[in-house]
């Protein structure tokens, strides 16, 4: 046998040994590169929608992630995700139920502490206050070290902002901690809430004293040049009906348009009152509102157990 043969036959054995090892291995390989491309893409499909604000859509993307693959290392994530869905599509008792499970099957995690921030944070959107303080000074308590513990203390003071108790706003912004991207914003806010006294405002007292005197100026003092046009008009036209009345000695004309003309003279006057409350509201909501929008907050949930659960950011 010429050489050439020899080496002939040996590339040959050599292609089919090659074949033989990737015909048997294919089968085996491609099978666990395909599921774990669909663990992948199913996952990145629910986060996809998550992004794109389709919370319920994403809620069943995440669901279908976790029947299929329910020991797979992201459906701790995934759930925590599902219960974040219904946080930001406003079923917060869906939510809050989604939470306390994760507390209880994942204690002391992570995912638990988030969770348990979650379920406070919720009852504040929802408007129940005093649940809200009462799950925020609980993880306060128990979690006085963790990032989250700040934004909790934060979230109180707005709390109390919003009731009117400016005292204990300020006692919660004074535990930030020194280390906390909240520290700066909290110390501005203290200062914000310290000038609420010097905004400009108006005095209900002179607002109801000018309109006894000329009706309708004690609107025009508050800004409200249409009503008061419209509550001295109406004013002058009722008391020149009532003398034109009885001028003519049409008595019960008079005596009837006297008297709505009495009622609707002092509803100039509380409502020239109740113009300057509303005065003094709107300036100082107008105030608050603005260090809200500044100091919004947001949740990067992306990455949970990868990198630091909660980053805090200020959107200015």
């Amino acid at each position: 046998m010429s050489l050439n043969n020899i080496l002939l036959l040996h590339i040959q054995k050599v292609l089919l040994f090659l074949t033989l090892v990737v015909t048997l291995t294919c089968p085996l390989v491609s099978p666990i590169v395909f599921a774990q491309e669909e663990e992948k893409s199913l996952l990145g499909f629910a986060h996809h929608l998550f992004d794109r604000g389709h919370y319920y859509q994403a809620v069943t993307e995440y669901e279908r992630f976790i029947y299929y693959n329910p020991d797979h290392p992201s459906v701790s994530e995934a759930r925590l995700k599902i219960a974040f869905c219904y946080k930001l599509g406003e079923q917060y008792s869906k939510s809050i139920e989604l939470f306390s499970t994760l507390i209880n099957e994942y204690p002391g995690q992570e995912y638990s502490i988030v969770a348990a921030y979650n379920i406070g944070d919720c009852y504040r959107l929802d408007g129940d206050y005093e649940e809200a303080l009462i799950q925020f000074n609980a993880f306060v308590e128990d979690y006085p070290d963790h990032p989250l513990a700040d934004k909790a203390q934060w979230n109180s003071a707005w709390i109390y902002i919003d009731m009117e108790d400016y005292p204990s706003a300020k006692d919660h912004l004074f535990l930030v901690r020194e280390n906390s991207t909240y520290q700066n914003s909290a110390q501005e806010l203290v200062s914000a809430i310290e000038e609420l006294p010097h905004l400009p405002r108006k005095s209900p007292r002179l607002a109801g004293f000018l309109a006894a005197v000329i009706p309708g100026s004690g609107h025009l003092y508050t800004g409200e040049k249409k009503q008061a046009l419209f509550t001295f008009i109406t004013n002058a036209l009722l008391i020149f009906g009532t003398y034109e009345a009885f001028n003519r000695d049409l008595y019960v004309a008079g005596g009837f348009l006297s008297i709505f003309a009495l009622n609707y003279y002092s509803g100039n006057i509380f409502g020239a009152l109740n113009s300057a409350h509303k005065y003094n509201r709107r300036v100082k909501e107008a105030y608050l509102e603005g260090y809200k929008r500044r100091y919004e907050l947001s949740i990067n949930i992306r990455g949970v157990g990868k990198t630091p659960l909660v980053e805090f950011a200020l959107h200015f």
